[in-house]
């Protein structure tokens, strides 16, 4: 019905720890295997992701694309992306250029540009395996504020191989969340073309080494909304996906992603603040995420398009289950937000009308209307929805909320 379907394995500790040591030890095995179907993982070369283990993996139901009535027995699993373990070595040779990272004490820009170019070529054909490795990530998210936006252009376009499986991923979502942070402010700044991007070149074997082409920052986040699209209100349901739409909407509509002096309008809740605190990370602080940007002028039709192809697969049923859900709620009320701004949010089966159970529609006496109504605004999330929906409410309709739900019971409330 729009909305995810989660199917975890849980064990106790001892069991847990039983089952993980028996994995460690066939992914050990695996590792030193030879041509016939294994993986040689000293030199890299030649590597294959071993398949996942069913017994082990967490699906996500996925029943928005193809109808809300569909059997969940029918409807597509998505399992979040694996590639395998991360080569050992390849590991140690990160984790000791996160010291430089961190310092970023280079005696010249020179050696900087020579320093990112190599960490990028170590990794190479290994990018999407570190999205999804703990500390793989975190050093990735690291290496992207030293990259050139050329650099930054091509790790993006890489994710376009596996996109869904990516933002559901617990390590790779915030991979992807810095990406389209950094694609904001390249932006607003204006691209820069690949030939004036800087010193370094991609594929530098030989003398006559040519820079890969990749797609524009306009371009990828274009074909970031066409991929999403199909599957918004899954997404929407998803804890590592959902922070995703969020920014994406933003960096379309030019609003403000990271409001500092307002914590109320920052796109990282506590949680992801503390996900980055302990990851010895820090927030992306530029002042042209704080501010109105300009948008290309592309973003304006692909956003007004994804709201309403967004908006009509939802029903009635779906829309209203994601009111009371801490998840999906801020995804749904910036939806509203700029969907107001456009004057299409109080139009007859509008994605408010749905929420609201055609409220707007007919505003005649609606017993199990009245009863979902009162249980939104006594809910913890369904309460700070419905102020959303105050704040944005015409006249008109917020004298009907008003008179309906409110006059008659300020005090219980």
């Amino acid at each position: 019905m729009g909305v995810e379907g989660k199917r975890k394995t849980r064990r106790g500790k001892r069991g847990g720890e039983s089952k993980r040591q028996k994995d460690d030890e066939a992914s050990i095995d695996n590792s030193v295997l030879g041509d016939n179907g294994a993986v040689d993982q000293g030199d890299g070369e030649g590597y294959e992701a071993p398949p996942m283990d069913a017994r082990d993996s967490v699906f996500y139901t996925d029943t928005a694309a193809d109808g809300d009535s569909m059997d969940v027995d029918q409807a597509e699993k998505i399992s979040p992306a694996s590639y395998g373990l991360v080569n050992p070595d390849l590991q140690s040779y990160l984790k000791s250029c996160e010291v430089m990272l961190d310092d970023s004490k280079f005696e010249s820009a020179e050696d900087r540009v020579i320093f990112v170019n190599n960490v990028y070529a170590e990794m190479k054909n290994f990018e999407l395996q570190l999205t999804t490795d703990h500390e793989g990530s975190r050093i990735l998210e690291k290496l992207f504020r030293v990259s050139s936006e050329y650099q930054i252009r091509r790790f993006f376009a890489l994710t376009r191989e596996d996109t869904i499986r990516l933002v559901i991923h617990r390590f790779s979502s915030h991979t992807i969340q810095t990406l389209l942070l950094l694609s904001a402010i390249a932006l607003e700044r204006g691209e820069v073309s690949d030939l004036a991007a800087g010193a370094e070149i991609e594929d530098s074997e030989g003398p006559e080494a040519v820079r890969t082409e990749v797609p524009t920052f306009e371009k990828l986040i274009l074909e970031l909304v066409d991929t999403l699209t199909p599957h918004w209100s899954f997404l929407m349901a998803n804890e590592y996906a959902s922070h995703i739409l969020r920014v994406l909407l933003l960096v379309l509509s030019g609003k403000p992603i990271e409001d500092q002096a307002n914590p109320k309008n920052a796109i990282k809740s506590k949680r992801s603040a503390k996900y980055v605190e302990d990851r010895n990370g820090e927030p992306i602080n530029h002042p042209s995420l704080a501010t109105r940007r300009t948008p290309p002028d592309s973003f304006a039709a692909a956003l007004e398009q994804l709201l309403k192809t967004a908006s009509d697969a939802m029903n009635d049923l779906v829309a209203r289950s994601f009111t009371n859900s801490p998840v999906g709620s801020p995804v749904l009320q910036l939806m509203l937000s700029l969907q107001s701004e456009k004057g299409k949010l109080e139009r007859a089966g509008s994605l408010l009308d749905k929420c609201l159970m055609e409220l707007i529609t007919d505003n005649s006496d609606n017993p199990r209307r009245d009863g979902a109504i009162k249980m939104m605004l006594e809910d913890v999330v369904g309460s700070h929805f419905m102020q959303r929906v105050i704040e944005l409410s015409s006249a008109k309709l917020l004298r009907t909320l008003y008179e309906r739900y409110f006059s008659s019971n300020l005090k219980t409330l």
